[in-house]
């Protein structure tokens, strides 16, 4: 999975909130570096160690593990406010972040107060329309728009004040919000991050040139792509394999494995279309098990089944070379589990062909949905289930293989990883990348 000399991607392929985190926990054990590539703040990546909840929105999901270094690449925006909390949080919990260890590229650009009121402005005015997107209000967005109008600063340009002030002296408009007190205290946070700042680019390409091993963490999930996802609905990043190493600043040949990351089920937050969503009583059930609530915003997410039609795209799109599909043991005790195998246009009543590329033609599709049988538990045992005894070397248990065979023969990616619970140590890991689904990985 992760090989000398090149870099492994980790990337949601569902709406975000896939699991990500866990899996780059897991592999970081064995990386050399990790780092974060794009968006912002708005990620909220969720790791269970030993029964304590661990939540990272900038820091890369590596953090955790002392083996390997960490760092931000160039294409995250960085809220210096919300860095300095969550490097004080997690010193107090005793990692290590030290510039030795913990870096940013001094290009990834900043979000200022200006930026978060804009966000909110922005969203009001589309909510007041009936447009609303369902923004997280994080300034991430136009945080990227100033990076495209070139009049937003760079991490760089917090080190020196003077720097700063001949900034805000060429663009004005971007003192909205910087009292003398917050101006203040962001040059304080500046001073205190300038050690850490370096050519991320370089740092992950030399890394690689003497053999080491790069994991590429991505935020969010290829649904909400601004090129590819269900426009005008997503995040303000690309999120796509190709931008994930333009964001890291490595070559794209050098992403030897790209595993998407998808639960068994599906959700989405804020608005946007969603095939194959569910309501009532079923919903509300997978949501609580599950605990599907933002871990960056606390919203309730929409809950849908596994839709396969958009995974099978995004698996093209993105070069998959693996899934690692999470969160089965949430949908345990269900008599059916539903896929969404096709969209079925209701404007003509027939089978869609291809990807809608509209929000008017997102908005016709009605899902096709296929069940398998459900599971009573996960991980294979010695017990009896549904008339069948379990094989002593069965990974997983039969109705869940049959699940997993399903979604691996339909999406045409081999699954690689299977989580079992929500500890890092809740997960198998199935036979090799290029091996269909059955075998234990060596």
């Amino acid at each position: 999975m992760l090989e000398h000399g090149a870099a492994t991607l980790i990337l949601g392929a569902q709406y975000g909130d896939e699991g990500k985190g866990k899996l780059v926990d897991v592999l970081a054990e064995h990386a050399d570096l990790v780092c974060r590539v794009q968006g912002g703040n708005n990620a909220g990546h969720t790791i269970w160690v030993k029964g304590e909840k661990i939540v990272t929105h900038l820091m890369p999901s590596g953090v955790l593990r002392e083996n390997c270094e960490v760092a931000i690449g160039a294409g995250v925006v960085v809220d210096p406010f919300v860095l300095a909390e969550e490097m004080s949080g997690l010193s107090a919990k005793g990692f290590d972040l030290r510039p030795e260890r913990f870096s940013v590229d001094y290009r990834a650009h900043v979000i200022l107060p200006y930026h978060k009121a804009v966000d909110m402005q922005r969203e009001l005015s589309r909510a007041k329309a009936g447009a609303a997107i369902g923004t997280t209000g994080r300034g991430i967005g136009p945080a990227y728009a100033s990076k495209a109008y070139r009049d937003g600063p760079r991490m760089i340009d917090l080190t020196t004040p003077s720097y700063f002030d001949a900034w805000l002296a060429q663009h004005p408009h971007m003192e909205e919000g910087l009292s003398s007190d917050v101006r203040a205290a962001l040059m304080g946070i500046g001073k205190q991050l300038a050690p850490h700042l370096k050519d991320v680019a370089m740092m992950a390409c030399n890394r690689m040139a003497v053999g080491g091993r790069v994991l590429v963490e991505g935020a969010q999930g290829a649904m909400l792509d601004v090129s590819f996802g269900t426009y005008p609905y997503v995040t303000s990043s690309s999120l796509v394999a190709g931008a994930c190493a333009g964001g890291l600043g490595i070559p794209p040949w050098k992403l030897k494995n790209v595993v998407g990351v998808i639960k068994a089920y599906a959700t989405r937050v804020g608005n946007g279309p969603f095939p194959g969503e569910l309501s009532g009583a079923l919903e509300t059930r997978i949501r609580e098990v599950g605990r599907e609530f933002g871990s960056t915003t606390g919203r309730s997410r929409r809950v849908g089944w596994l839709d396969l039609v958009a995974l099978r795209y995004l698996a093209r799109v993105n070069g998959l070379t693996g899934l690692a599909i999470m969160k089965a043991d949430v949908l345990s005790g269900l008599e059916d589990v539903g896929l969404v195998t096709a969209y079925r246009d209701a404007r003509t009543g027939k089978i869609a062909e291809g990807s809608p590329m509209s929000a008017e033609a997102w908005n016709a599709m009605e899902p096709v949905v296929e069940f398998c049988p459900g599971w009573d538990f996960v991980v294979s045992d010695t017990s009896e289930t549904q008339g069948q005894p379990q094989p002593k070397d069965s990974p997983v248990s039969p109705a869940y293989a049959h699940f997993l065979k399903k979604v691996e023969d339909f999406v045409g990616v081999p699954i690689v990883y299977a989580s079992t619970g929500p500890e890092r140590t809740e997960g198998v890991w199935l036979g090799p990348e290029d091996v269909p689904f059955g075998a234990l990985r060596p």
